[in-house]
């Protein structure tokens, strides 16, 4: 018996054997004790539940229930319901042939359930035009080898339902989920009588299907043999065309390589570049600062001048206090003397702050002129710079021209061989314009090698 799902578990019981042992499906039963069933397994007498929310099910009897000797299982009822549905139906789908058999919807004069039959008690008994057929309904075990060729020895018709994909997805199984499982589920033939309709029409139905399947056998045999014919030639063009797609791929490995190198170089010059724009902008800004510088060492110039012709101015100021001092009396002499040595030392110490100025003046404008030799210097790296711009379009140019070639050579041959690859790699009888076009390409790929 095959392992329980978790679904199995909620299933209840929809079937029980009514007061003469026939089987009463729940919605057929009287609510309660009324129903006289009793349990398929155990006998145990049982409650029909038929009212309320919940799926209408059988239950125990607890003053008689006894678990341990109760085996109730869900597949069972299954089985059962199976047989109830066809006895009902009087209708199955009856396969035509062992070979990719066809279906036939088949109805019956009779059915009857567990009628012993010799040895054996089949399932279903059934009769369609006065020719017996016996069916078997599989649910957790299918037929063994030995009823098999009982049946088989017999010369019986019957065939077998596999009822072991049914989900149990309900809380009851219900007929009508058991009966659209059967319209469905895989049946197979377990012995045919030679004689009667249906050894007739499995005998017409495969025989028809091992006809075609010779014809099929003979036509893939030509087909092997012609392919076998050419694939020779097949082979060596296509080792030709490998070979020559290696050289290809070797050339764009060459080129990709250019390609890369050149890539490198356009990243260098671009670095370059940016730094020569950096330069430039530096430059200008030096320019400025130039400009800047050149005026004001011409302030310092003129400053200087005018210090100068303070100092001058001083000394004749001196000049002209000397004299006076001799001119005026000794006591008049003294005070004159006191001011204007104080108004001497005045200017003593302004002349000596603008003469610290003009040397700090001096160094900055030394500082400029170094400056200046250091632009100079710059606007020749600018020209090296310039230069090398020129040399990286010409570079360029050239890695652009290459790479075109290059991409005009390769471009379409990828999907050409890739197609053309399929179709010789397949060796089912290929057509004579796959061959033509495999000539045609292998010759344009000689002349685009030639140039």
């Amino acid at each position: 018996m095959t392992a329980e799902s978790p679904k199995k578990v909620s299933v209840k019981m929809a079937i029980g054997l009514s007061s003469d042992n026939g089987l009463l499906h729940i919605d057929d039963a009287k609510n309660g004790k009324a129903c006289k069933a009793t349990c398929i397994d155990c006998g145990c007498p049982l409650i029909a539940k038929n009212g309320g929310t919940v799926a209408h099910h059988y239950a125990h009897d607890s003053e008689f229930y006894k678990p341990d000797e109760c085996n109730w299982q869900p597949e069972t009822e299954l089985h059962l319901m199976a047989k109830m549905v066809i006895a009902a139906d009087k209708n199955l789908r009856i396969p035509i042939g062992t070979i990719e058999p066809k279906f036939k919807e088949t109805d019956f004069e009779s059915v009857e359930l567990e009628k012993r039959l010799d040895s054996r008690i089949p399932d279903i008994t059934a009769y369609a035009s006065g020719e017996r057929i016996l069916i078997e309904v599989a649910v957790t075990h299918k037929c063994d080898s030995t009823k098999i060729s009982e049946m088989k020895r017999a010369n019986n018709n019957c065939v077998e339902i596999d009822l072991s994909e049914f989900i149990f997805s309900e809380q009851t199984i219900t007929l009508d989920a058991v009966r659209n499982f059967i319209s469905e589920a895989p049946l197979a033939w377990l012995s045919i009588s030679p004689v009667g309709e249906i050894g007739h029409l499995t005998y017409q139905h495969n025989s028809e299907h091992q006809r075609l399947l010779a014809i099929s056998v003979r036509k893939l045999e030509i087909e092997r043999r012609s392919v076998e014919a050419i694939m020779p030639n097949l082979r060596q063009k296509l080792n030709d065309v490998q070979t020559k797609n290696a050289n290809l791929e070797t050339k764009i490995a060459q080129q990709k390589r250019t390609i890369a190198s050149n890539k490198s170089r356009l990243t260098r010059l671009q670095a370059l570049e940016k730094e020569e724009q950096r330069l430039i902008e530096k430059n200008n800004a030096l320019e400025r600062e130039w400009l800047r510088l050149e005026e004001k060492a011409q302030n310092l110039l003129n400053k200087e001048s005018y210090v100068r012709g303070q100092q001058e101015e001083l000394y004749r100021k001196e000049n002209s206090l000397s004299l006076e001092i001799n001119r005026i009396s000794d006591d008049k002499a003294s005070q004159r003397i006191g001011q204007r040595e104080e108004e001497l030392r005045a200017l003593e110490k302004t002349l000596a702050c603008d003469l610290d100025k003009l040397k700090s003046d001096r160094e900055n404008f030394e500082s400029m002129v170094e400056e200046r030799a250091a632009l100079k210097l710059k606007s020749m790296e600018a020209k090296i710079l310039n230069d090398a711009q020129t040399r990286r379009r010409s570079i360029i140019d050239s890695a652009n021209t290459s790479r075109k070639r290059a991409l005009e050579l390769i471009s379409p041959l990828p999907t050409l061989l890739k197609k053309q690859f399929a179709l010789a790699g397949s060796f089912a009888k290929p057509p004579h314009h796959v061959i033509n076009e495999i000539n045609e390409m292998i010759e344009q790929l000689s002349r685009r090698l030639e140039n």
